[in-house]
């Protein structure tokens, strides 16, 4: 039986650790920098206790006792702690850094690893409270597939990629292009519709118009018009910011709508395909180039 071990016992690694427990897995280990420090050393050996989870009082002793490191913290700090740990990391260890890091800094972690150590890029596609250790993962990188067939055997999500450490990374930070940006429109759209006490109407606009069963066809559909239409549209975000000035109100959003706009049009997309909208949102990519 393989041992896991977290390296931080944070929130993630505390949901993970206790799902794979309800599934029968014991042999988890863990280790946080913060375990002899007030308030946070309380926390982290409650949550120890609830998930049976052992507890080791240094990175060296952690990574001694185990298979998988797992590395769960601050993004900031994954390359420094790479370097930390590298020279207790051991032959046939698996090296999994599943910190919400872009691929720059997962491939500077990988040149970290010793030679034989195998190194797995993962990235954390959903929430991890409730979904636990089956909150969908991307995996990339040398160990993909050995972290996938033994985390899907204990019940987890993940999908390896093929192809080089950074790829699975990269998909999150794209993803989250969107996911950031779109609850940051909506408070925009709110926080303004508040002015008029409209705010619930806005909402309800919003989603009719994004309701769907096929949210790629709908999504391509939206980007296809997009293009054809963004010198009016650019016109109309101008008044949006004009409106939200005259309120008193932030316009970060709206204003990068705009510029978004203006973007497209400087692109030349409408006369490129002729004023009539792509049928799929893959032809906008011969456009560009």
């Amino acid at each position: 039986m393989k041992t896991i071990g977290f390296l931080g016992f944070g929130e993630a690694s505390y949901n993970i650790a206790g799902g794979l427990r309800e599934e029968g897995f014991e042999a988890i280990h863990a280790y946080d920098a913060a375990w002899e420090t007030p308030p946070a050393a309380a926390m982290i050996a409650e949550r120890a206790a609830e998930t049976a989870v052992t507890l080791h009082p240094s990175a060296e002793a952690l990574v001694a006792a185990v298979d998988i490191v797992i590395c769960s913290i601050s993004a900031n700090a994954a390359v420094p702690v790479a370097r930390q740990v590298a020279p207790f990391l051991r032959h046939g260890q698996l090296y999994v850094d599943l910190n919400s890091a872009g691929p720059d800094t997962k491939v500077q972690v990988e040149k970290l690893m010793p030679e034989g150590v195998i190194f797995v890029d993962v990235a954390v596609m959903g929430t991890v409270p409730g979904n636990r250790h089956k909150v969908p993962m991307l995996a990339s990188g040398p160990g993909a597939a050995a972290f996938a067939e033994l985390g899907n055997s204990l019940g987890m999500k993940i999908t390896a990629l093929d192809g080089p450490t950074g790829k699975a990374s990269a998909s999150k930070m794209f993803r989250s292009i969107f996911m950031k940006g779109y609850v940051m429109l909506l408070l925009e759209a709110v926080i303004a519709g508040r002015s008029f006490g409209i705010e619930e109407d806005v909402l309800s606009s919003i989603g009719q118009s994004l309701k769907t069963d096929d949210f790629r066809r709908t999504a391509s559909d939206l980007m296809c018009r997009a293009i054809i239409h963004a010198e009016r549209r650019e016109h109309e975000m101008d008044e949006v910011v004009a409106t939200l000035r005259s309120l008193g109100l932030d316009a970060t959003m709206s204003i990068a709508g705009k510029e978004k706009l203006a973007w497209c049009s400087a692109q030349g997309l409408r006369d490129y395909f002729g004023g009539k909208p792509p049928a799929d949102f893959q032809q906008i990519f011969a456009a560009l180039r």
